[in-house]
């Protein structure tokens, strides 16, 4: 295993120092919004295959922004790249729990960093749907590591993707529709933005007090 590993490494050392100028002009292209959008319409009608792969992809590859390739979907391809962003971040946060699930630490300790896991690792062992969801829409969440969390911990693959689901969708919705709207979004969208925000907001903190109130001996409650 420790030769396959080396083998590995040196595998890819020598294709980066072979193609290093073809990688560094594509991440100048993935963190360019303007560039994302010239890329992909470079494609024409493949050009939501290519995303939908892009954003799949995202979910493992820090490097690729995320939130910037839902934006340009949006301003792109509009209510379509909406379902796009949907379905593939879906998609690829389900593989990464399944993959986390099915190999073990071993494996996601070369994936990420195990520090990182490890201290997320310790919050969310014994967490169900609720914090999953509130994982993927609060900033404070490194929400594409979480799915590796998930599946190192203890909660069910079928309420991870309820989680999965709800929290990629209301995530994906918020930011697609931003670049389907541009600078000029409408009235409506821009209230129930601010609706939405502060209502999952003000979830968490109950849902937190609630979580440390669980935790509290019951000879020590008033």
């Amino acid at each position: 295993m420790k030769i396959l590993s080396i083998l590995t490494a040196i595998v890819l050392v020598i294709l980066a120092l072979l193609y290093h100028e073809s990688i560094a002009g594509y991440l100048e292209i993935i963190t360019d919004q303007q560039a994302v959008s010239s890329y992909l319409q470079g494609f024409g009608p493949l050009g939501p295959v290519v995303l939908f792969c892009l954003l799949v992809a995202q979910v493992f590859v820090a490097v690729i922004p995320g939130h910037a390739l839902m934006v340009t979907a949006g301003y792109v391809y509009g209510f379509t790249g909406l379902m796009v962003v949907i379905a593939s971040t879906i998609l690829g946060s389900q593989f990464a729990f399944i993959i986390a699930r099915r190999y073990g630490r071993g494996l996601i300790y070369k994936l990420a960093s195990p520090a990182v896991i490890e201290k997320w690792d310790k919050t969310a062992r014994h967490q169900g749907i609720l914090f999953y969801f509130f994982a993927f829409v609060l900033p404070i969440f490194p929400s594409d590591l979480m799915c590796y969390v998930a599946g190192l911990a203890t909660i069910l693959p079928r309420r991870f993707l309820i989680a999965n689901i709800l929290g990629r969708t209301c995530c994906a919705v918020f930011v697609t529709l931003l670049g389907v709207y541009g600078t000029h979004p409408p009235i409506w969208f821009m209230v129930a933005a601010a609706f939405g925000m502060i209502t999952i907001i003000a979830g968490w903190f109950i849902f937190k007090k609630a979580n440390l109130l669980k935790t509290v001996p019951a000879n020590c409650k008033s």
